[in-house]
């Protein structure tokens, strides 16, 4: 991908996610979901990481040690305290093997180029990486997709991947070490607090990888 055709995307995406109290508030109105993506995260063990497409700091309180903040949106990384880097996913301001863990979640879904970014990736970290994403091919995926098709302001613009997608992502890359899911509810049903398992089979997928 040129990095023009990247700049202009990127621009639209500045845009859409330049207010985040109201990219907070989705949480804020459906905290059992949350909760449940927060104890997913939480199970990966991660600690001392990069977290790209951080927003406002979703899921840091269960982030372990020191978490630098990397987004696009200069106006999301006003509501997160600590080291903030602003800058373009594709394009990673760090040295080599210099980054200890690499947190994504959902970000993927906006980016242009995924093996531009897991190439980046890849380059600078050194030891873990942890993926998570609302799969393409789950209940709340397809809900997610069809409202992007109706012109909702964030899911308009995403690319969902598959469950198979991303692991196919990530093995390219990555020694995949864990895999936890949660939502295992479908959209529109009463929201329950669950354990995160072991697989596939909920709609949030989180995935453990180590740098071989």
């Amino acid at each position: 991908m040129k990095r023009e055709d990247s700049t202009s995307h990127y621009s639209d995406i500045i845009k859409i996610f330049s207010d985040p109290k109201g990219y907070r508030k989705w949480y804020e109105i459906h905290e059992i979901a949350y909760e449940n993506e927060k104890r997913t995260v939480e199970r990966l063990g991660l600690s001392d990481c990069l977290d790209i497409g951080s927003g406002p700091g979703i899921f840091h309180e269960v982030l372990r040690g020191n978490t630098i903040s990397f987004d696009i949106s200069e106006a999301m990384l006003k509501e997160v305290e600590g080291d903030r880097v602003v800058g373009e996913a594709h394009y990673l301001p760090f040295r080599d093997n210099s980054i200890p863990c690499v947190f994504v979640s959902v970000t993927i879904c906006f980016l242009k180029d995924l093996e531009t970014f897991m190439k980046e990736v890849w380059r600078v970290v050194k030891k873990d990486i942890g993926i998570c994403i609302i799969a393409r091919d789950s209940p709340w995926g397809e809900l997610y997709e069809s409202l992007g098709r109706q012109g909702h302001k964030y899911y308009s613009k995403a690319n969902f991947i598959s469950k198979e997608e991303l692991i196919e992502l990530v093995s390219k890359y990555f020694n995949i070490v864990e895999i936890f899911s949660t939502l295992r509810y479908r959209p529109f049903e009463e929201d329950k607090l669950e354990e995160p398992i072991e697989g596939l089979d909920g709609s949030f997928i989180c995935i453990r990888g180590k740098k071989g």
